[in-house]
């Protein structure tokens, strides 16, 4: 309890549609002790109660309006107006500021995807808040959920490659990063031939890029989509 006590801090948080000043935990990153990352980014840290992904949105106590810091700093009157009469007219009040266990952070991303579909948000904003959710359903071991949030998550990520507003939700998102993580996405859906495709796609940039290390795991997970789509031919033909 000591070393959660000492991880977590306080951060005074400023509601985006209600101007409500509130308080919600994050993670000191230093505290942290990573065991292992996905291929999709998941992290696993020793102390997975301090997973940071945990307290990445932001709940409004007053007005139940959920948002993380990548949402548009100010909302148009046109969202406020959506907010007031979807969210705020029917929100119970709630305090999500304190410790949180992965139930309440489930409800916290739902409550923020609804947020962000209603007033517009960015792909790559919607896209990281299905993904981050799908993550916290495989640390329940719920494949389900987890494909299902996935496959939310990809084809947001697929229209955010479109229009070119990955970079607003998250500032590591780069083009070839982006790349690899659609075809990362698709493969875990099983959905092979999209994931070779977007794979072939971020290894065009093997000779145009810094970022090496995402070419090697592209090189590594096109090879294994491969494998995999061949498996699955052939298990429908002997089916």
């Amino acid at each position: 309890m000591i070393e959660k006590v000492t991880a977590l801090y306080d951060k005074t948080c400023v509601c985006r549609h209600c101007q409500a000043t509130f308080s919600t935990k994050r993670i000191r990153t230093g505290a942290l002790t990573m065991i292992h990352r996905d291929s999709d980014f998941y992290t696993t840290f020793k102390e997975q109660s301090l997973n940071p992904i945990l307290y990445t949105v932001n709940v409004c106590p007053v007005c139940g309006f959920a948002f993380t810091d990548q949402f548009t700093s100010k909302l148009a009157p046109w969202q406020k107006q959506a907010v007031e009469e979807h969210i705020s007219m029917k929100w119970q009040p709630k305090d999500f500021g304190s410790i949180r266990k992965v139930q309440e952070a489930i409800v916290s991303y739902k409550l923020a995807i609804y947020a962000a579909e209603l007033t517009d948000q960015p792909h790559s904003v919607k896209a990281g808040l299905s993904l981050r959710l799908a993550w916290l359903y495989r640390y329940m071991d719920n494949l389900p959920e987890e494909l299902r949030f996935i496959a939310m998550a990809v084809d947001e990520y697929e229209e955010s490659y479109i229009h070119s507003d990955y970079a607003r939700g998250d500032k590591e998102m780069s083009e070839v990063r982006l790349l690899y993580l659609i075809g990362e996405l698709y493969r875990r859906l099983e959905k092979f031939e999209l994931a070779i495709k977007y794979f072939g796609k971020a290894l065009a940039f093997r000779n145009h890029t810094i970022e090496s290390g995402i070419i090697r795991m592209a090189q590594d997970q096109w090879q294994l989509a491969r494998e995999e789509f061949k498996e699955k031919k052939s298990e429908q033909k002997i089916g």
